[in-house]
């Protein structure tokens, strides 16, 4: 195999391509940010309703902060004429301008909760990671975690995430506080950990 994958903007079950300015798509991040638990787990953001106004100056002003983001799609079975269905959303931050020069993203990601559970989210991370590390040349990614994401913080130990520590009782949720967690992984520990 030479130094580019035949096929870069796939995994085992998913397509990943770039967001749209269509319907289609502005149909799926309203959805998708509609949704208060998908955006609970998401987001440190107070939970409240947002204007269809709203979620298209946030959708505008996450991607105008993104270094690399796709959505995520399944690939329809083999013969089908279905079209990939999207279902979430993956991306890269670039840290400050000045920063560049260190080679550190931040991770985030965004399921729809109807595909939630069925391991689309670390195919799409690990999918991710190969692409920072021997595609971007980076050095690190890193990402945040609430506290009360336990789900999220054992997908992203597995997939070589290391703990590197909290910011204790920042956040406000449910009528108590709770830590932001900070976690990264390096390129030398991806490539040991066989990825």
């Amino acid at each position: 195999m030479g130094p580019f994958p035949l096929e870069p903007y796939r995994s085992t079950r998913l397509l990943y391509r770039a967001p749209e300015d269509n319907p289609t798509d502005d149909a799926f991040f309203q959805a998708l940010y509609a949704d208060p638990s998908v955006g609970s787990m998401a987001s440190t953001a107070l939970i409240r309703p947002l204007s269809t106004k709203e979620r298209k100056e946030l959708r505008a002003k996450l991607e105008a902060i993104m270094f690399m983001s796709v959505m995520i799609c399944i690939i329809p079975d083999e013969g089908s004429d279905k079209v990939p269905e999207t279902i979430g959303v993956i991306s890269l931050k670039e840290q400050a301008p000045d920063f560049t020069h260190n080679r550190t993203h931040e991770l985030a990601i965004t399921i729809a909760r109807q595909y939630q559970d069925k391991g689309y989210g670390p195919e799409a991370i690990s999918w991710m990671l190969d692409w920072s590390f021997l595609t971007a040349g980076l050095h690190r990614v890193e990402l945040t975690v609430s506290e009360w994401n336990e789900r999220a913080q054992k997908v992203y130990q597995k997939l070589g995430f290391v703990l590197e520590g909290r910011r204790r009782e920042c956040l406000w949720k449910g009528g108590r506080w709770w830590d932001l967690i900070h976690m990264g992984i390096l390129a030398h520990e991806w490539k040991a950990a066989g990825s």
